[in-house]
This record gives structure tokens, C-alpha cells and sequence, in this order.
């Protein structure tokens, strides 16, 4: 069972490991704000262009007036995207502020569920290990112990949970996050 969970790249780009981060991170920022920066540039042609045909009087009223209400159109798209952009980066701080609430909330629920089931300290430690997918192997190496030890721990767990493994385990708490409404408000076994 694989326990890393592998991010897929946002584009080409950032797939090629002998970038330097910083490249990277510029290539990400000019991607998501690759819309606000064309229209910026248009819009700043179009004043540019504006000034320079009303100050030469060469061009006709209609050719002004067209180009203006281009411009006019350009800037309120402006506006528009770099108000979604706004928007969207507070939905981000509100998800990321939500995702770190809710991860604390489940361990809090998973730590009172340890306690109902009287689990020692040792066996809520390689119950919490075993829930984040490590190997018996892995759990006795960060444990500093012995696997047969992981094993019978695990076993006690098993049972004190009524779960037949591993599995069983990691669902009764998953579906928690399945459910509907804050974790701490959903029933428990």
C-alpha cells in the first residue's frame, strides 16, 4: 500500500525537476495571472493610442468614440477578473483555514474515540499510525520497536475497535469526513 499521495504538477513546466523552485513559482504566479496582465497591457495600449489620435487630430470622432468604448469594455473586464481574482484567493484562505480546522477536529474525534475503546497510549499511537497507512515494518522503525510488538498492539486494537483490520479502522473514521455537517456533530459508534 503506497501512503504518499502524489500532487499532479499544475503544468508542463513545473514536471521538469531541474527547474530552481523559484522558476517554478514565477511560472505558477504568470499562469494565474496571465488573464489580469493581458488586459492590464491592453488596457494601457488603448489609453496610449486614445491620447496619441485625439492629440495628432489626424483620426475621425468615430474612430476615437470605437477605441474608447473598446477601452471602456477592456476596463471593465479588468475589473471583473481582478475581482474574481480576489475573490478567489479568499475562498482559498477560507478553504485552507477550513481544511485546518476540520484536520484538527478529526483528530480530536479520533483521540476521544481511542479513549472510549481504552486504548493505551502506545496502542492509540500505532492506531493513529496504522490509519495513516504505514507498514508494520515502518510503525516498529518510528516506533523504536520490535514488529511482533507493532503486531500485537495492532491486534489489541483490532479488537478493542471491533474491526477486523486495517481497513475497518480507517473507515470508521472516514466516514466522518463523509458525512454531512462538522465532525464533531456526527453520531459515533
Amino acid at each position: 500500500m503506497e501512503k504518499d499521495v502524489e500532487v499532479q504538477p499544475e503544468s508542463p513546466l513545473e514536471q521538469q525537476p531541474n527547474r530552481p523552485a523559484a522558476q517554478r513559482a514565477f511560472h505558477s504566479r504568470l499562469v494565474r495571472y496571465y488573464p489580469s496582465v493581458i488586459l492590464t497591457s491592453t488596457t494601457l495600449f488603448f489609453i496610449y493610442d486614445i491620447v496619441s489620435d485625439f492629440l495628432d487630430d489626424s483620426e475621425s470622432v468615430l474612430h476615437i468614440a470605437v477605441e474608447l468604448l473598446v477601452f471602456l469594455a477592456v476596463s471593465a473586464a479588468l475589473f471583473m477578473e481582478l475581482r474574481r481574482v480576489r475573490s478567489l484567493r479568499t475562498d482559498v484562505s477560507r478553504e485552507r483555514a477550513r481544511v485546518a480546522r476540520l484536520s484538527g477536529e478529526l483528530m480530536a474525534v479520533m483521540r476521544s474515540q481511542f479513549a472510549r475503546w481504552r486504548l493505551s497510549p502506545s496502542e492509540a499511537e500505532v492506531a493513529l499510525l496504522l490509519i495513516k497507512g504505514l507498514s508494520m515494518k515502518e510503525i516498529s522503525q518510528a516506533r523504536s520497536v520490535g514488529e511482533k510488538t507493532v503486531r500485537q498492539q495492532a491486534t489489541a486494537v483490532y479488537a478493542k475497535a471491533g474491526c477486523a483490520g486495517r481497513h475497518e479502522l480507517a473507515a470508521h473514521f472516514i466516514e466522518d469526513l463523509l458525512s454531512e455537517g462538522p465532525i464533531s456533530q456526527q453520531v459515533r459508534r
